[in-house]
């Protein structure tokens, strides 16, 4: 199954303003994406990002051993509001950027420090997508889990729409 993500022009800005400011002690930044799950023609699957929220400087902890870590309040605010989206079946995206041109992958950080999230994110929102973005200068690469599967699947692409249309498709980087 294919699974697409799309967002506005607007918020996807908002997004790269957030994660390019630089931080006291952080080397990246780290923020959390709201998006809502649909069909696409012939059953793929696609996410609407609809809102993002930056993490506060104080919420960061001051850890060498990697280049940016979010505290317990990080992740109880983003528990709540995954729970109190449930209404509107959000899901909520961890979002960070690598700052490099070109297609993007998880490290070996974020490949096991990130993924664990995800049941958290699930069990307080069951019908809802939750996954990762990772973001670089001219790119961007997600991973969701859909409702009822803790396997994270990778996106086939990420479509930022605006005034210049962005299509980030898995496997290439122009």
């Amino acid at each position: 199954m294919t699974v697409a993500i799309k967002m506005t022009g607007r918020l996807y800005d908002e997004i790269r303003r957030d994660l390019e400011r630089p931080h006291p002690f952080a080397h990246e930044r780290v923020g959390f994406v709201f998006g809502r799950i649909g069909t696409r023609d012939a059953g793929g699957k696609l996410v609407l990002l609809t809102r993002y929220h930056a993490i506060p400087d104080a919420q960061y902890i001051d850890d060498p051993t990697v280049s940016a870590r979010i505290g317990p309040e990080a992740m109880t605010w983003a528990m709540q509001a995954v729970y109190h989206g449930r209404a509107a079946r959000e899901g909520i995206f961890h979002i960070h950027m690598h700052g490099y041109a070109g297609e993007t992958r998880m490290s070996k950080t974020d490949r096991r420090e990130i993924p664990p999230m995800m049941p958290g994110f699930q069990s307080v929102g069951r019908d809802a997508a939750h996954g990762i973005i990772i973001l670089s200068l001219d790119h961007g690469s997600g991973w969701v889990c859909l409702p009822g599967n803790a396997t994270l699947v990778p996106c086939g692409n990420i479509a930022v729409i605006g005034m210049e249309v962005k299509v980030f498709e898995r496997g290439r980087t122009s």
